[in-house]
């Protein structure tokens, strides 16, 4: 009767090892902004796989915003928790003023964006920019590397003639011949590419205008990170730890090679999106949650943008200012190699 009664002690035990966990977080339900590109291949790898779920989250939503603007407000009124946006919105946002925390990168991603033309356009140097009118979204790192391509150049920012364009829209107009280029991140330069016989001239870490084709020009900062509000994080401490346990393991998952056909595949049966598409462009992200010099120096020269185009006004803060690496130690200490100085 004794063993039997320790038997019953040590099966509710381990029954309720997972629950427990689950206990300790202060919230069970979690909206999580996402996207139709690959950096949100370690928020549904998360969510398809279950951990959210063993990490004590029951309820996990995910939400989509039309604009980088609109999810930053989402996240300040509490309607999503993690936003993981391209790099210069929260940058922006933190030195005007905006509660926002910055808990990890989700992806380094310097070779995503792209400057796509028409094939009619006549752009085959640099200078040619200056002829044809491109699309962007002028609030996001799209912006920070055109003017990134046009110092490297020499070239005058002020003649370039842009149009600010969400994605949809501004391959609409191209296709219309209305504008002649785009600067966006995956998937809508393949698209553009594949489905209007556009080409690429240029991308974050590469040339490919003839005079100087094949040629290496690191001319991005771009980087996904995790944001949320620091409200959130001061009345969710627990939960923040988990959360951000979550998206490490996910991304680690996401990162092994060993696992690319699997992660592929769950994220393009979930984005309903080709395999192959995916398959191409996952090079072109590196997925890291590391708070590093190369952090550091991405986030620094986003400031610098913002600052040198009269959006950050004053002096530009110490990302670190603004960075809070606890969860991130908790998770993975040796991906902090320069410690955050924000704490709740």
């Amino acid at each position: 009767m004794r063993m039997f009664l320790k038997s019953l002690m040590l099966a509710g035990m381990l029954m309720t090892a997972s629950p427990s966990y689950a206990q300790e977080v202060e919230t069970d339900t979690l909206s999580i902004s996402i996207g139709p590109d690959l950096p949100f291949l370690v928020h549904i790898v998360a969510k398809e796989k279950g951990w959210f779920e063993e990490a004590g989250f029951k309820t996990v939503e995910f939400k989509t915003f039309t604009s980088g603007n609109l999810a930053g407000e989402a996240l300040l009124a509490d309607e999503i928790q993690l936003w993981t946006p391209g790099n210069l919105p929260p940058v922006s946002m933190a030195h005007n003023g905006m509660p926002v925390v910055i808990l990890g990168t989700n992806a380094v991603s310097h070779g995503l964006e792209k400057i796509v033309v028409r094939q009619d356009a006549g752009v085959e140097n640099p200078e040619d920019l200056t002829k044809v009118k491109l699309g962007l979204l002028v609030s996001s790192t799209s912006g920070a590397l055109l003017a990134n391509v046009a110092k490297h150049y020499g070239l005058d920012a002020t003649k370039i003639q842009t149009v600010n364009l969400a994605p949809p829209e501004a391959m609409a107009a191209m296709a219309n011949n209305e504008i002649q280029g785009i600067i966006f991140w995956e998937p809508f330069p393949y698209r553009a590419v594949h489905e209007q016989g556009a080409k690429i001239v240029h991308s974050g870490t590469k040339s490919f205008f003839a005079k100087n084709n094949g040629e290496d020009v690191p001319v991005s900062n771009n980087r996904t990170v995790w944001v949320a509000s620091q409200d959130w994080v001061r009345a969710n401490p627990k939960a923040t730890e988990a959360l951000v346990k979550v998206l490490t393991k996910a991304q680690a998952y996401v990162a092994d090679p060993a696992n690319k056909d699997e992660v592929l595949k769950i994220f393009s049966d979930f984005q309903k999106q080709p395999v192959d598409m995916n398959a191409a462009l996952l090079s072109d992200y590196t997925f890291t949650p590391n708070v590093d010099t190369s952090y550091v120096e991405d986030m620094a020269a986003i400031a610098d943008y913002l600052k040198g185009t009269n959006r950050i006004q004053g002096e530009a803060k110490d990302v670190l200012s603004y960075t809070f690496t606890g969860p991130l130690k908790a998770a993975n200490a040796a991906a902090v190699e320069i410690e955050g100085q924000w704490a709740p």
